[in-house]
């Protein structure tokens, strides 16, 4: 029997490590892949709809693309928009910029007795040894924006043909296993189209809730530039968690740059009460228990996905490990580690009550 566990771990901890290494390795094939098949998850219901209305299943395919690529022009046009008339204010949040950077040299000469001109000196020094790789940075940025266009491309190929052949790969999964189980393996693919549309759904309705909040409250307390650093704190906020923290930042900073030192409390406060809101009532109406991914392997799941594929990690992850639980839960020798990956605290009681009187009614 130990003879046994023993291999089993091991068989369990090569194969970890092998997929590891193949998703760090296979990273430029993976990325797009994998958001093409979460976006066609999300877009299939769409399809459906517009072929029950006698549209034919490849224009059905091609306005669910389109849909998508109006949705992201729609975002990149707000922030242009906004951004251009931060560009406005620059002047005044430089002014503000040099002030605040007075003081804090001489908050250094107080504390430290070094001198405005040493530190000017070593600034300069710092600044001298950057500008030796900004060629090497902008390259990279270069690069990297062709890198986003060509996967970009590659995940509207990949939701075309996904879209359009659906059936068949369903049929391809069917034929992996044998007839007895045809029935758990058709529930198993509904519930992770399930899961997949749910979590974008829930991610961008998250979002919304969020922008709303942020316009509105740092409108209300005269913050410049409200719908811009309103959309600059949310977009962060599609990765669970830690999302939060790097989006107020920014919020943070501009009210203390281009306002006065007493904005900042009520920045906070916007932020966290919005955030506290959403956590608590809008993501588990719009989510619900759908994900039931334990918040430890929530966590795991960014971590492990931000090593891996740097940001898109960090978003896909998510969605994967929900998926692994659900097929572990649906696999016998796997549920083990299906118990292990679900939610302990399960959907809230209130949200339960809420879901019951509404599909009553």
């Amino acid at each position: 029997m130990k003879n046994v566990s023993i291999y089993h771990a091991c068989a369990v901890l090569l194969f970890g490590i092998l997929l590891i290494v193949a998703l760090y390795y296979g990273r430029l094939f993976f990325i797009p892949l994998f958001f093409a098949i979460l976006l066609s998850m999300l877009m299939t219901p769409v399809s459906n709809w517009l072929e029950r209305k006698g549209i034919g299943r490849v224009w059905a395919t091609l306005i669910c693309i389109l849909l998508i690529i109006l949705f992201i022009a729609a975002v990149l046009l707000a922030i242009s928009l906004q951004a251009a008339s931060f560009s406005q204010d620059l002047p005044q949040i430089q002014k503000k910029l040099q002030e605040t950077l007075s003081n804090v040299q001489q908050w250094i000469q107080q504390q430290f007795g070094v001198a405005p001109e040493e530190q000017l000196k070593f600034m300069q020094e710092q600044i001298s040894k950057l500008s030796q790789s900004v060629n090497t940075y902008v390259k990279t940025f270069l690069s990297g924006a062709l890198g986003l266009i060509t996967s970009f491309v590659l995940v509207i190929l990949y939701m075309f043909f996904l879209m359009w052949r659906r059936e068949k790969y369903q049929e391809f999964l069917l034929r992996l296993f044998s007839s007895e189980n045809s029935m758990e393996t058709k529930k198993t693919i509904e519930e992770i189209t399930q899961v997949s549309s749910q979590y974008l759904i829930g991610r961008v309705i998250s979002m919304l809730f969020l922008w709303v909040c942020y316009s509105i409250g740092f409108s209300i307390i005269g913050l410049d530039n409200a719908l811009l650093l309103s959309v600059i704190a949310v977009l962060p906020t599609i990765v669970p968690y830690i999302g939060a923290f790097v989006g107020g930042l920014f919020p943070i900073l501009m009210s203390f740059v281009s306002g006065s030192t007493g904005m900042i409390i009520p920045v906070v406060a916007i932020l966290a009460a919005a955030q506290t809101i959403d956590n608590n009532i809008i993501e588990p109406l719009v989510m619900g228990a759908k994900m039931d991914l334990s918040p430890i392997f929530t966590v795991v799941a960014i971590v492990l996905g931000q090593m891996l594929w740097g940001v898109a990690g960090m978003v896909l992850f998510v969605p994967m490990f929900a998926v692994i639980r659900i097929i572990c839960q649906h696999v016998s020798p796997l549920k083990p580690y299906g118990f292990l990956l679900e939610d302990e605290l399960g959907e809230p009681g209130w949200v339960k009550k809420l879901k019951q009187k509404f599909t009553s009614n």
